[in-house]
């Protein structure tokens, strides 16, 4: 994380690591061949109401796209915000010298960039484990 976020994580229980691990965790038990079976056979468990039984995957679903974006968000969030605070250079991280970069080309080209720097940032660090 260091390298991709200039994040220097904690010997025991870092909440960034925590939040990765959960996260993974999470998104493995709902990608099962028989969860896409299930839904593929019966597409109708995806319109049934929440607290309806067979509707568990919709719940784990959201679930786990929450965590998701968490582990997106996040640690791009840290580096944004120790930017604008100049605790961190903004050429000590993957993230925080292309944040640097689109900040020099303009505002124009941020919403294109900005979440394919999210994505490249998260398969880099996810990629590592």
């Amino acid at each position: 994380m260091s390298v991709v976020y200039d994040y220097e994580t904690s010997a025991r229980d870092d909440p960034l690591v925590l939040l990765v691990i959960q996260a993974m965790d999470v998104a493995i038990s709902m990608l099962t061949p028989e969860r896409a079976m299930i839904l593929k056979m019966f597409p109708f468990l995806l319109n049934l109401p929440d607290w309806c039984p067979g509707s568990s995957i919709k719940r784990d679903a959201r679930v786990s796209t929450d965590l998701s974006n968490e582990m997106v968000n996040v640690p791009f969030d840290y580096v944004k915000q120790h930017m604008a605070d100049n605790s961190i250079s903004s050429r000590s991280s993957m993230v925080g010298e292309h944040l640097q970069r689109m900040e020099e080309q303009g505002e124009a080209i941020r919403p294109v960039l900005e979440p394919a720097l999210k994505k490249a940032a998260t398969t880099a660090f996810v990629g590592e484990h």
